[in-house]
This record gives C-alpha cells, sequence and structure tokens, in this order.
C-alpha cells in the first residue's frame, strides 16, 4: 500500500466530487420517490442546498438533521443515502455509516460508488466477517476493477486467509501491472510463504518508484532480516519508522534485531514504544516481560 495507514483519498475524493456535481447538474431529481406527506420539490430543493453547504463547511452535526429528514420523505433516492453515510462516517458512527452504505448498494443506479467504503465502514467496526462479504459483493459488480481487488485481497490478507488473498493479488498484478499496492500485497504473502528474494524484489522495485513507501520499507526491512543481513534490514526499518513511528510493525521488527544482537535494553524501549498505542499487543508484552525476567 501506498501508506500504512492508508485515506484512500484518490477513492474518496471522485465520490465527493460525483456527489456535488449530480446536486449542481440533476438537482430536480432529488424529488423523485417521495413518500406520502413529503416536502414539496422547492422545500427538499431549500433544504438540500442547505444541508450540501454544511456538509461541505464540515458542519456534518448541522447538516445531519437536515439530510435525515430528505432520506425520510424520499427514502428510495442514493443522494440523500449517500451524504448520510458520509456524514456518519465523519462523526465517527460506523453503525450507521454501514447501514446507509447497505441502502445505497440496494438503491443506487451505481452500487459500486458504495465501494469499498462500505466495507472500510465494516472493518472500523472489527467486523470482519461483514467487510470481506461486503467486499465480495463489489468485487461481484465489477469482476476487473483493480481497487475492489485489492481491498478484499487486503481484507482477507488481514483476516488471515492468506491464500485466497495471493490468489487475488497475483489477478490484479495481471490486471493492472502498475498498482503498487496490489503488488506489496503479493510481496507480503510471498515473505510469508519464504520467498524472500521475490519479496524484496518486488518492494525495492515499489522504492525505486516511491522512496517513501512505508509498506515497502517493511517489507525490504523483514525480507533482509529473514536473509540474516541486519544492517540492510535496519536501514530500511529505521527509515520506515521515521516516516511512520506510529506503525507497530517497524518497532517490533527493530526490537527482535535489537534481541537477535543481545541489546536488551533497546528491544524493550521497542516493545514498550509498541504498547503505548497498543497497550493490549499481547505479542510485545510477552516478550517484553521475558526480557525483563531474565535480564
Amino acid at each position: 500500500m501506498q501508506s500504512k495507514k492508508t485515506t484512500y483519498l484518490s477513492i474518496g475524493l471522485p465520490l465527493l466530487i460525483a456527489l456535488f456535481y449530480v446536486v449542481a447538474v440533476y438537482e430536480p431529481s432529488l424529488h423523485a420517490t417521495s413518500s406520502l406527506n413529503a416536502m414539496t420539490p422547492e422545500e427538499s430543493s431549500n433544504l438540500w442546498k442547505e444541508c450540501n453547504s454544511l456538509f461541505r463547511a464540515g458542519k456534518y452535526q448541522q447538516a445531519l438533521p437536515g439530510v435525515l429528514k430528505l432520506h425520510h420523505d424520499y427514502p428510495g433516492n442514493h443522494i440523500y443515502i449517500e451524504m448520510a453515510a458520509e456524514i456518519y462516517d465523519h462523526l465517527g458512527h460506523f453503525d450507521q455509516e454501514t447501514d446507509f452504505w447497505e441502502q445505497y448498494f440496494d438503491r443506487a443506479p451505481n452500487p459500486v460508488a458504495a465501494c469499498p467504503q462500505i466495507g472500510q465502514a465494516y472493518l472500523k467496526q472489527r467486523k470482519q466477517k461483514e467487510a470481506i462479504s461486503a467486499f465480495e459483493r463489489c468485487l461481484a459488480r465489477d469482476p476487473e476493477n483493480s481497487d475492489s481487488i485489492f481491498f478484499l485481497a487486503h481484507a482477507l490478507e488481514l483476516s488471515g486467509q492468506t491464500d485466497r488473498a495471493a490468489e487475488l493479488y497475483q489477478r490484479g498484478v495481471e490486471i493492472a501491472p502498475d498498482y503498487t499496492d496490489l503488488q506489496l500485497g503479493l510481496a507480503r504473502i510471498r515473505l510469508r510463504e519464504g520467498k524472500d528474494t521475490e519479496a524484496k524484489e518486488i518492494a525495492l522495485k515499489a522504492l525505486a518508484k516511491s522512496p517513501q513507501n512505508v509498506d515497502a520499507l517493511l517489507v525490504a526491512g523483514l525480507s533482509y532480516m529473514q536473509e540474516n543481513n541486519p544492517v540492510k534490514a535496519r536501514q530500511y526499518l529505521q527509515e520506515g519508522v521515521k516516516l511512520a513511528d506510529d506503525d507497530p510493525d517497524f518497532h517490533f521488527a527493530i526490537a527482535r534485531l535489537d534481541e537477535n544482537e543481545k541489546n536488551v535494553s533497546d528491544a524493550v524501549s521497542e516493545y514498550n514504544r509498541i504498547l503505548q498505542t497498543q497497550p493490549d499487543n499481547a505479542n510485545a508484552r510477552a516478550r517484553r516481560d521475558a526480557l525483563l525476567e531474565k535480564h
């Protein structure tokens, strides 16, 4: 991935642009599929403009009641559903967000526009099974979509289904050879399979194009670790820490290097750094405690 903490701006921004474009050009269609006792077209148009203005100003809580009112009066209108989902995402109400993305997927003329947000919203709730199902539905709608392939493959990888993930990453690379996230996903799988050289080659190729790609730095560092080259491994891992100090994977790998080199205090410091942000990280805690007991 381009960044370990992927923001997916390249996907989200076009979605918002499309939303405002539809509002500007096709505003009369917003009054379709109204319920009984709904607002008049003029009333709903004025309310939509107000909500749209609040949304663009980042005043999501203020925009929400109006959007929900519009959705109530026009429940089949996917534009209102989309904005409600986006608002709930900004507010951190991910359960409501998934509900509205599910509605969007069922009712919008182009359901794939809910992807990958529908799956990401489930992941934010740590609902891996539901996220995978959502990403599978996205891919089923457009089997050649490289983004949908990536998000499903990555969700499968996170859930430990590496065989399926590997197949999808490989398929994605064949469809989109320059898609770096797919390449690095495949590299991570190859690293787990013990194919260090292949993983390292993919990572170094990605770094040649993007020297600050933290995923590539991590794969390169881990590849060199498995090749028993601690100097090169530390070089890439420390560069990664400079760019992503909050990423526990880098600190864990460096701690293992320190352990191997008998630098106990440094290793303990790295494990403590992980536990500052992830106090429930059992692996880091166990390794730290074992070092402290021995020394």
